[in-house]
């Protein structure tokens, strides 16, 4: 369930233009729609930022720490509206908790669509969003809808799966069939997919991928990804191998119709690795140097490595190896990932001069107040 992730680019540099956002940001009137709204997300993003490095715990408190600036604006300003912005650092909490290992804790942070369907009031940690603030809210963005009911149900999918409870998934997939509208379907059922795998069910996650009507082409790859996966499961491995070897023809001589690149390169890295288990190391060293041209125009630091990784373990004599290697180590010395220097072996590097002045830089912006 690969929606809407952002590309993981180098965690120094993207800490650095965030920083220089928002100090450009600082500049605008703190109650501007646009101002505070850029100025939202790229508190989001520096949280992400220090998540990403490792230090859960600073994420979460500049998670908090944007919920009392945008509490303290909506205070003096008398607007309710501004609380807007209040609810992806919320739900960004709630993943935080997921990412500990609370998946119980989780699940309230992601449950805001039922708050909006009913009118409701929500409160959110120092933000109170009073009902009728609901309509002023999705007036301002109209996406708030979609998006709310998409984290109800990847979010709390993902929480059941990341537990280890893909029962609990599956308990869940009838409420969310009831509630949900057809938009988030596609999640539900590659959600229901997913805990059918985890949980030893290849044969019934086979039956529902085959069903299932995807509606975009990231959709379509990743219910035939699934496939891949529960027929060599089933120990099908003549079937899974056409398939993958298909898929591997349409992934690396077509131009994907993807709205998100990320999304492709993720699917990308599971075809190679679904190739490789199936001893199809010649298709899965094109899936890996498909990877690597394409992370030349959309830069995700960790798959990065994982392609020049995969293409130098499969083919450690090609032509191009002198050339991957250089690349290999650049990104190995650089990278400030929680889990590619886990991978290695290395402590994590929060405290990085960049990241550390992009949370004095988060903490200077969430002094401002509406005056």
């Amino acid at each position: 369930m690969d929606h809407d992730r952002p590309a993981r680019r180098a965690l120094d540099g993207w800490a650095v233009e965030l920083r220089g956002k928002l100090s450009a940001l600082g500049a605008e009137p703190p109650l501007s729609a646009g101002g505070r709204g850029a100025k939202a997300a790229c508190m989001n993003l520096a949280a992400l930022v220090v998540a990403h490095a490792g230090d859960l715990q600073t994420a979460e408190r500049l998670c908090r720490l944007q919920l009392e600036w945008l509490a303290r604006l909506a205070s003096e300003s008398g607007d309710p509206s501004v609380l807007g912005d209040a609810l992806q650092p919320w739900i960004n909490l709630g993943r935080l908790r997921v990412l500990r290992g609370d998946a119980d804790g989780a699940r309230p942070h992601f449950v805001l669509a039922e708050h909006l369907r009913d009118l409701r009031p929500v409160r959110l940690g120092p933000c109170r969003l009073p009902a009728g603030a609901w309509p002023l809210v999705v007036a301002a963005d109209a996406g708030i809808p979609e998006v709310l009911w998409n984290v109800y149900a990847i979010d709390q999918l993902k929480a059941y799966l990341r537990a280890g409870d893909p029962e609990g998934a599956l308990a869940f997939i009838p409420r969310l069939r009831r509630l949900t509208p057809p938009g988030t379907r596609r999640f539900v059922d590659e959600g229901e997919v997913l805990a059918l795998l985890r949980g030893g069910r290849a044969g019934e996650a086979l039956e529902k991928a085959a069903e299932a009507d995807p509606a975009t082409t990231a959709d379509e790859m990743a219910f035939l990804l699934h496939r891949v996966a529960a027929l060599a499961a089933l120990g099908q491995e003549g079937s899974a191998r056409r398939l993958a070897v298909g898929l591997t023809a349409i992934a690396t001589r077509t131009e994907p119709r993807y709205a998100t690149p990320p999304t492709f390169l993720r699917q990308l890295k599971r075809l190679g690795l679904l190739l490789e288990t199936l001893g199809e190391e010649r298709y899965a060293l094109a899936v890996y140097v498909r990877g690597l041209d394409m992370c030349g125009g959309h830069e995700d630091e960790p798959l990065h490595l994982e392609f020049v990784e995969g293409a130098l373990r499969l083919a450690p004599g090609h032509r191009a190896s002198a050339e991957w290697r250089p690349v290999r180590d650049r990104l190995l010395g650089r990278s400030l990932y929680f889990e590619v220097r886990r991978r290695y072996g290395r402590a994590a590097e929060p405290g990085h001069a960049a990241i550390r002045d992009l949370v004095a830089a988060v903490e200077s912006a969430a002094v401002e107040s509406a005056a």
